[in-house]
């Protein structure tokens, strides 16, 4: 089982405390940092990649543009709400969230909302692992998390853009990844690259 990361936005240092608490209890997790301000989570983020972000609903809505920005995050979010709030997302998650945990939830619960959700991850990896990619489709990886545009890959690489985007279909459809940030994740976990490269990205 490959480590699952994990970064907490959560206001309340009681709350933080209880789901680091449940966390590290979770076989193949780790917490990498806690925040409750918004500059240096948004940096962080910036410069590590991470499996889940666990944020408050009050932290979520303060970030709201950053999720409109990059619609992308949304696949690593677990919303946490207050159960009376269960159904006012501010319009734009629409369940693309992979989970959401309430405030009002057991200790059982959330812990087995977890267990699927890594269970869920694991079956995907597994199942994905039958289906290498190709050499030309790990350079496209390797691109893609450098951060370079299918126009500029298709110029690095000497092929049109309609191509690049050919392969690129292809890899979201053998890993299951549409995000760059997943696909960078993806990378660094595979060796195609490092995470001192993509840290020093502009």
């Amino acid at each position: 089982m490959r480590i699952a990361t994990f970064i907490l936005h959560i206001d309340s240092f009681i709350i933080r405390l209880g789901l680091v608490s449940i966390l590290n209890r979770l076989q193949g997790v780790r917490v990498l940092k806690e925040f409750k301000a918004n500059e240096s989570f948004i940096s962080f983020l910036e410069n590590h990649p991470v499996d889940y972000i666990i944020i408050d609903q009050a932290g979520f809505d303060r970030l709201v543009n950053l999720y409109i920005s990059k619609p992308e995050l949304l696949e690593l979010t677990i919303l946490l709400k207050d159960s009376s709030l269960k159904d006012l997302n501010k319009g734009v998650l629409r369940g693309d969230v992979p989970a959401t945990l309430y405030l009002t939830d057991e200790k059982e619960t959330i812990v087995q909302t977890l267990q699927n959700l890594l269970q869920h991850r694991d079956d995907l990896s597994t199942k994905n692992s039958s289906e290498d990619l190709s050499p030309r489709e790990t350079t496209i990886v390797r691109l893609v998390s450098m951060g370079l545009t299918n126009r500029q890959i298709a110029e690095k690489l000497f092929l049109s853009a309609h191509t690049v985007m050919t392969h690129r279909k292809n890899i979201n459809s053998k890993l299951g990844i549409k995000s760059v940030s997943g696909l960078t994740i993806y990378a660094i976990v595979n060796n195609i690259i490092t995470i001192e490269e993509v840290s020093s990205l502009p």
